[in-house]
Formats: C-alpha cells, structure tokens, sequence
C-alpha cells in the first residue's frame, strides 16, 4: 500500500469502527474487463448495511491522477469499464484535495 493509500485506509477504517462497514480488503479482486485486460481496485468494502452490498475503490494521489490527465496507466479508464460491466457494485474514485482546497478528500460515486 502506498503512503495516500494508506491515508485512505484509515478513513475506511474510521468506518469499519463506528460499525458502518464490516469489511475492507485490499487489492482483493481482479476483474476481467475483456481479453487480455484485468482490473484490481485498490479497496474491496462491504458495508454493514445490506442494501449497500459491496464497493471498490480507486484512490489516486490528486485530482490530476484521478482525472485519467497523466501518462501512467489509466486505471480509471478501467474503473469506469468495470462499473459498465459490473452493475451490481458502488464504483467510487477518490483522491485529497490540495491545502489550499481545505485538505478534504473527494469521494466521487462512478456508478451503481
């Protein structure tokens, strides 16, 4: 896990200790987006609630990362394939904002 990872774990955790989820796994499961294109969420979670099932993931390390602007692999670009793909799921996106936006970070809902 790296360090903004890591810093994203301990809000899921935050969670998981009030009781508002009861699972997290990391990089858990690799979906098969098409032949020879595999996808793995960072965060694999399953909610207390039942009617909130199960939810992936992807955190990236700032807001130009998460918009899919850089030259690194475009694991959002994957992310919003397997959304299509896999209804069933909370699809999320997530990234800190700079200081100067307040530090907070951005949890942005891909699909379900």
């Amino acid at each position: 896990m790296n360090p903004t990872e890591a810093k994203y774990y301990s809000i899921l955790n935050e969670l998981r200790l009030v009781g508002e989820v009861i699972e997290i796994r990391y990089e858990a499961h690799t979906f098969k987006l098409a032949e020879n294109l595999r996808y793995t969420p960072d965060f694999e979670i399953v909610y207390a609630d039942p009617s909130r099932g199960k939810a992936f993931f992807e955190v990236k390390g700032s807001e130009f990362f998460a918009s899919g602007k850089s030259n690194q692999q475009n694991s959002i670009t994957k992310l919003k394939i397997a959304a299509k793909l896999f209804p069933e799921y909370y699809w999320y996106k997530c990234y800190p904002r700079t200081k100067k936006d307040g530090g907070a970070w951005v949890t942005e809902l891909i699909s379900q």
